[in-house]
């Protein structure tokens, strides 16, 4: 049986081709959506964040943390403005944070329900200790408070936000009070 060269060039593409892609199929992990340079997170542990993030700032009869960008935010103000040491405190009190909650409820945070959800965030508001959980919970917290008070819902239906300089009153009546002297 005679291979003529474009059969065997043809053959050597499917093949490298096949090499090039096997790497991406053998991995157990599925990637974060949002690309990160300075420290990694899979899709597991965003969506961890993601149900954190909705536990902190719930929807109500306004949205909820999770569906203004709050978990996103928080990855990349992580990723943009902290240390080396303050991200890997932070992935592995993350870690913590799941196996807390496996310890705790027997099941992963995003397997909880609402009640259990919030008797882990309740016992780590309570906790005093200084190690990587409580390092995660706070720093979480506090990025979830500061995406949702900066968030564009935020400042245009319940905190409206005017630019600078703001409104010119130029003409306040004056009212003087009266002083009492001690």
């Amino acid at each position: 049986m005679a291979v003529d060269r474009r059969s065997a060039i043809k053959q050597l593409l499917f093949v490298s081709a096949g090499f090039a892609i096997l790497p991406s199929c053998l991995q157990k992990t599925t990637r974060s959506s949002i690309a990160i340079k300075n420290f990694s997170i899979d899709a597991d542990q965003e969506k961890i964040l993601a149900e954190l993030t909705d536990t902190i700032i719930p929807p109500t009869s306004t949205p909820g943390a999770k569906s203004l960008g709050a978990p996103l935010f928080t990855v990349v103000m992580l990723d943009d403005c902290y240390t080396k040491d303050e991200q890997k405190r932070w992935v592995k009190g993350l870690k913590a944070f799941e196996e807390a909650c496996k310890d705790m409820n027997g099941l992963g945070f995003v397997q909880c329900n609402t009640a259990q959800r919030n008797a882990l965030v309740k016992s780590l508001e309570e906790s005093k200790e200084d190690n990587a959980l409580n390092y995660f919970y706070r720093t979480t917290k506090r990025e979830t408070i500061h995406a949702y008070t900066t968030s564009k819902y935020f400042l245009t239906n319940v905190d409206i936000y005017e630019l600078v300089p703001g409104r010119y009153k130029g003409a306040v009546p004056y009212k003087p009070q009266a002083r009492k002297l001690s």
